[in-house]
């Protein structure tokens, strides 16, 4: 019998298959699952002389798929200066770090930063110009907010960008003027920054290849064995990024399978080639349609019904007017390609049910294309049931509960709506499925962190928020697998282990389904394999 078979024995395996529920062993063949029962029912396969791995009673799971996160954007990052509040505590640490780097490159090489968070860091304030070019009077920094939808800039960036006291403002974005009507140099939202990001210099191939392939070991090393990347097409990555991710799978360094999430305005381009989403191989596919309707709410750039807590005249704004959004849902609806919206306030969410249900009507029939609600935060139980009718899968941004619960209580929302964050319970009860993510690098990529926010709701000062939304183990394992499957049309492949499925699978160091909610996030993961291959830890 060929050495390539493998049986797995005296496992825990939690195959999320309705039909078997649980079983002790699995055979792998050829990148697939070949068997999946007792150590019993596979003992023939073991006798033929198949290779033995003995799990020594751990936990499987089929592999983690991660439904939103942006693997190529937080790649790129590692080139960058880390402005996060885990590494620097005030704005004057910050500027350290940006000298550091400064006397580290040649001069008038562009910065670059990640992370900044004006909420946690103890200045309680946003970066402007004259704090960055203080650090590096002498080159252009560009620094980018945790959130993902505010950036900062110093002088010689704005310069670059050509944005004056004079430049109009942006469609769906701000340019923020300081006192003497000159940009202060805080940008919110991308068409805001663009400008600069079309004009900054991208990483060589080869530095970017390696700095993807330290990203994908992250993501084995919290279980994950594909991914969504909805990163294509930022900070100007948009063919090269294709063309990489190409390369690193022809070179066998793509051991994550990526489904690509792509920025309207590219894919529009691709589409002129004929191609759409499913295209690619069972490593790299074309994937969903990513537009944005709104922003953050801890960034006051997410569109609500009701003023912000902390602002009571402000409700933040829609992106693009209804219009324009309901254009482009018709054209893509009627294109059957599936679409991934940004949308976090519920004004937000309401904008794109009006324009799913008009295009709907226009192409009737077209339900199965499984469209998401990325983050989908603020949704209310009217709008859970009229995503049900539609299809649409809310794509759940639960970390939201942990790192801002309180700050979305104290600041943002206030306590009636914050306990109401990420809905899960509610749209469990109408029998509709979810996915949860974790937006790397807006918060760490660790599914088992998340299932255990999605079943705890503990905020980071340890109070639970909202506890009528939480929900059992089970049904956040089935969000980052079986129903993270569903969301790229991939159920028959992924998701579960069994027969003729692709052999993903984790396994962990405790049973996630009967381990105490509290100790959740303990578990370990202890490898990751990905087609059969164990791409991290040792099996």
């Amino acid at each position: 019998m060929s050495h390539h078979l493998k049986v797995f024995i005296n496992g825990r395996i939690i195959t999320m298959e309705p039909g078997r529920p649980d079983a002790s062993a699995m055979a792998v063949a050829a990148g697939r699952f070949l068997a999946v029962g007792t150590d019993e029912q596979l003992r023939p396969l073991v006798q033929a002389g198949a290779e033995v791995v003995d799990l020594g009673g751990r936990t499987v799971t089929p592999g983690f798929i991660e439904p939103h996160s942006h693997i190529s954007y937080y790649a790129y990052q590692q080139l960058q200066v880390n402005c996060s509040p885990a590494a620097s505590q005030n704005i004057d640490e910050i500027k350290d770090r940006i000298r550091k780097r400064a006397g580290e490159t040649e001069p008038g090489a562009w910065i670059q930063g990640y992370g900044y968070d004006d909420t946690l860091i103890e200045d309680h304030r946003h970066l402007n110009r004259s704090d960055l070019d203080e650090a590096a009077p002498d080159r252009p920094v560009f620094i980018h907010h945790i959130s993902g939808h505010l950036y900062y800039a110093n002088s010689a960036a704005l310069k670059i960008g050509g944005l004056t006291a004079d430049t109009p403002q942006p469609e769906g974005g701000e340019i923020h003027k300081d006192e003497s009507g000159r940009p202060s140099g805080l940008l919110l939202e991308p068409a805001a920054a663009a400008p600069i990001v079309h004009r900054m210099p991208q990483p060589s191939p080869e530095m970017y290849k390696a700095a993807m392939e330290k990203a994908v070991d992250h993501y084995h090393q919290a279980g994950i064995t594909s991914c969504h990347d909805a990163a294509i097409g930022f900070a100007n990555l948009g063919p090269d990024l294709i063309q990489l991710y190409r390369e690193l799978e022809a070179e066998g360094r793509l051991t994550v399978r990526v489904y690509m999430t792509i920025l309207e305005p590219f894919y529009a381009r691709i589409i002129e080639l004929g191609l759409g989403p499913g295209f690619g191989s069972e490593h790299l596919k074309l994937g969903s349609v990513k537009l944005f309707q709104d922003g953050s709410i801890q960034g006051l750039t997410a569109a609500l019904r009701k003023p912000y807590h902390n602002r009571p005249d402000y409700f933040g704004d829609l992106i693009m007017p209804q219009e324009n959004l309901d254009a482009v849902v018709e054209k893509y609806v009627g294109l059957g390609f599936q679409m991934a919206i940004h949308a976090n306030g519920d004004r937000a969410i309401e904008s794109i049910l009006l324009a799913m249900e008009r295009a709907d009507r226009i192409h009737p029939g077209r339900r199965d294309l499984r469209h998401m609600i990325i983050h989908c935060q603020t949704a209310s139980d009217d709008q859970i049931r009229r995503m049900k009718e539609l299809g649409i899968i809310p794509n759940y941004f639960v970390n939201h509960v942990y790192y801002w619960g309180d700050r979305h209580e104290s600041l943002f929302l206030g306590p009636q709506r914050a306990r109401r964050i990420d809905p899960l319970k509610s749209t469990l009860d109408m029998g509709l499925r979810f996915v949860l993510h974790s937006d790397l690098p807006v918060t760490p990529v660790d599914p088992i962190f998340s299932m255990h926010t999605a079943v705890n709701r503990l905020t980071r000062q340890g109070a639970v928020l909202g506890p009528e939304q939480r929900i059992g183990a089970y049904e956040a394992l089935r969000a980052y697998t079986v129903d993270a499957a569903h969301c790229s049309f991939e159920e028959d492949s992924k998701g579960s282990v069994a027969h003729g499925k692709l052999a993903d699978f984790t396994v962990l160091s405790d049973n996630i389904l009967t381990s105490a909610p509290e100790r959740i996030k303990d578990i370990r993961v202890e490898a990751t394999v990905v087609g059969g291959k164990t791409v991290f830890g040792d099996l």
